[in-house]
């Protein structure tokens, strides 16, 4: 790598890629590794080069994060509702509040531990998407986020997949007896446990 940028040339970061050639040869792109890997903090392969007291209290932080992360996530959803209410009764500029709140989450809750809200959240903004004029119905939507939040963990594999098929169906106002929505699965699923 040194030949090709000269034998007294620095580079002051490290860039995504580093093209390597033979003289007279074609260039060759060469991926070069994230410092996770370097560092020894990616597991599936790496080396592990770190103190194994550096990554117990790097869990230890992690953690700590994940239970305020809960209480953030809560409050999101609270002021989802309270915006959700305001648009319904008329209440201006509540459209973009409600979105931004449903964007943050569906960025954030994954690297907490929290895929089910995320994945709620983004159906949310994708309603929003699907209707730029109006403030969607997104009832059964907050509702789940709320169950969702209050449990830890987060329901995964085939549960989480029933709560998201159920928040993907039509919504009708008129919900039939044998039809359940996604928050009912939530609270059956609760009691289950």
């Amino acid at each position: 790598m040194l030949s090709a940028l000269g034998e007294g040339a620095s580079m002051q970061h490290k860039p995504d890629i580093a093209i390597r050639s033979l003289l007279g040869g074609p260039p060759e792109v060469v991926p070069v590794p994230s410092i996770a890997e370097t560092k020894g903090l990616v597991t599936d392969g790496a080396h592990m080069r770190m103190d194994p007291r550096i990554l117990t209290r790097i869990s230890d932080v992690v953690s700590i994060l994940e239970q305020d992360y809960t209480k953030v996530l809560l409050s999101h959803i609270s002021d989802m509702e309270r915006a959700y209410i305001d648009g319904k009764s008329g209440a201006e500029d509540t459209r973009a509040k409600i979105y931004e709140i449903a964007h943050d989450i569906r960025g954030v809750a994954g690297t907490f531990g929290r895929s089910l809200s995320g994945q709620i959240a983004t159906r949310i903004c994708a309603r929003f998407d699907q209707t730029p004029g109006a403030i969607p119905a997104i009832e059964d939507h907050i509702e789940a986020l709320n169950h969702v939040a209050n449990l830890s963990p987060e329901p995964e594999g085939a549960f989480a997949e029933l709560v998201l098929k159920r928040l993907d169906e039509p919504s009708n106002a008129s919900q039939t007896s044998t039809q359940k929505s996604a928050a009912d699965e939530m609270k059956e699923g609760r009691h289950h446990d």
